[in-house]
């Protein structure tokens, strides 16, 4: 008879393990579904988001086209610059809206930071962000659109219950969903977040972030059925094989040796300019009346600079000397504007500056008479993405945005070779990526407003599926990483103690490490409880 209890035993645990992956999916379709509906929240704001965006601009471009008497810009300038100290001031009480987003959204995934009021936050960054552009600064408006996602997804994932193991997918297809409703590329918002935010490729998250980009993505391109960036006229040069791959090789060590620089630059005026220990009043004046400067001269320049790359791309000037001057202008005007703190992120100012020197590149080589000059734009796209992967070190997500945005598949194998090439070039180089530079200055650099409290312990929670490493594995008789223990388990609605445990599929593990070495295990961590 005991054998046959034996037996008997292990079948209840069998149909009750094949009961618990029936649940599973259930469960993941549920997640799947609140996934669309981030992605549907998220481009209801986002989308808007970037509509106000434009609407400012072309009333700051009338403004500054109309040719009203000085006391008009009297009242325009006093008015931006009591705008620009209040974002300031808002920026200081929340400090976790300063900036583009990105890295603040992958410390969120990882557990370094807490969303503790997203709500608040968002709209904080939502009206903040459009504030800061309405005064022309060279800023982005990708990098909030990501955050604003992330912060939808916070909210999402608490008011549906969902599950602490599941929250950073919500996180994660929200923050994709802001990329794709910025610039209507559902496909490279996914790849973004896997190369630039979570960094690694677990199955639910490019699902979900997927699934919410491609709502997102909709709901963007019915609100901008065309995007200004399909008007850009890509003629491919007719030249030989090796003639190509010389001038890709040369184009592609050019634009590394510039990314060497800006990673040296942007970083170094971050950490000088607060040195200064000027008053919040008189920073905002002085970046003020650079962005007015440029907007009484050249005003597609500012507000990131997009109207000015669009304008090249479409009728662009043969001057190679004045377009070095707006390059350089561009460039020190971004760098101002990124160490000011305010929303805003660098992921379009960067597009800008890579699609100049393709353009100023082009020119260089009608000039020889290598190509001509229908051919410029085609290797001021090429500029786009080669620049991209070279600062962001985001290849996929360069090569396939850049062909979303346009619609110039043409360009697509020639970015690949171009962006290969970039990307070799600053490993040789050593180029940290800028979104990297921005997350370690957060934590590593004895940030006060992000403190590394010593010997700090952070707790990561992570979804055990069928089949993966640690599913059947006894809690007592693994081994973890240094420092890692296994605190919990939340099984069927109910927190278990760990110890004894065997962990079965749908568990919700939480583990506790130590603060200063989430970077380094959290990939390892959650791969041994997914499947690849």
């Amino acid at each position: 008879m005991e054998p046959n209890k034996w037996k008997q035993k292990w079948k209840q645990l069998s149909n009750l393990r094949k009961w618990r992956i029936w649940r599973l999916k259930l469960i993941d379709a549920r997640l799947y579904f609140v996934s669309i509906f981030v992605g549907l929240l998220t481009g209801l704001i986002a989308v808007p988001y970037h509509y106000l965006l434009w609407e400012f601009f072309d009333i700051r471009k009338a403004f500054f086209t109309a040719h009203y008497p000085w006391y008009y810009h009297v009242v325009l300038f006093f008015s931006l610059w009591a705008i620009l100290i209040g974002v300031a001031l808002m920026v200081k009480k929340m400090p976790l809206i300063a900036g583009g987003g990105i890295p603040q959204t992958r410390a969120a995934i990882n557990g370094r930071i807490h969303y503790d009021h997203p709500f608040k936050e968002l709209i904080a960054k939502f009206f903040g962000g459009i504030l800061a552009l309405s005064a022309g600064l060279s800023l982005g408006r990708e990098g909030p659109s990501v955050q604003i996602g992330s912060y939808i997804g916070t909210l999402v994932s608490r008011w549906g219950h969902i599950l602490k193991g599941e929250r950073k997918q919500l996180l994660a297809a929200g923050a994709g969903a802001g990329l794709s409703a910025a610039f209507a590329a559902p496909l490279s918002s996914s790849l973004l977040v896997i190369e630039s935010i979570e960094r690694f490729d677990a199955p639910k998250t490019a699902i979900t972030t997927l699934l919410a980009g491609v709502v997102a993505g909709g709901v963007a391109s019915w609100m901008f059925p065309t995007t200004p960036y399909h008007l850009i006229n890509a003629v491919s040069p007719g030249l030989s094989f090796w003639r190509q791959a010389e001038l890709y090789i040369l184009f592609a060590a050019v634009v590394a040796a510039i990314a060497k620089f800006y990673s040296l630059i942007v970083p170094f005026f971050q950490r000088w300019l607060p040195t200064l220990k000027l008053s919040v009043y008189t920073k905002m004046l002085y970046l003020l009346i650079a962005a007015y400067a440029i907007s009484l001269t050249e005003t597609n320049l500012t507000g990131g600079g997009e109207q000015f790359l669009m304008m090249q791309g479409m009728d662009g000037t043969h001057d190679i000397r004045w377009l070095g001057v707006m390059i350089l202008i561009h460039f020190v005007f971004t760098l101002l504007s990124l160490s000011s703190g305010l929303p805003g992120g660098s992921f379009i100012p960067t597009l800008v500056t890579g699609g100049l020197l393709g353009q100023l590149f082009g020119l260089v080589l009608v000039q020889r008479g290598v190509i001509g000059y229908e051919n410029v734009s085609y290797m001021m796209l090429v500029g786009m993405v080669a620049f991209l992967v070279a600062v962001v070190r985001t290849p996929l997500t360069a090569i396939v945005l850049i062909t979303e945005i346009t619609g110039h598949f043409e360009v697509f194998s020639p970015s690949i070779v171009v962006g290969g090439l970039t990307y070799y070039f600053t490993e040789l180089l050593q180029i940290k990526p800028y979104n990297v530079l921005l997350y370690d200055r957060m934590f590593r650099n004895h940030n006060p407003e992000f403190p590394e409290v010593e010997g700090a312990r952070y707790h990561l929670y992570v979804e055990i599926m069928d089949g993966s490493y640690l599913d059947g594995k006894e809690v007592d008789k693994l081994t973890l990483p240094n420092n890692c223990i296994i605190l919990s388990i939340r099984r069927d609605h109910k927190t278990l103690p760990a110890a004894g445990e065997t962990l079965v599929p749908g568990d919700q593990v939480e583990i506790e490490m130590d603060a200063k070495d989430i970077e380094k295990l959290y990939e390892p961590l959650v791969s041994m409880a997914n499947i690849y």
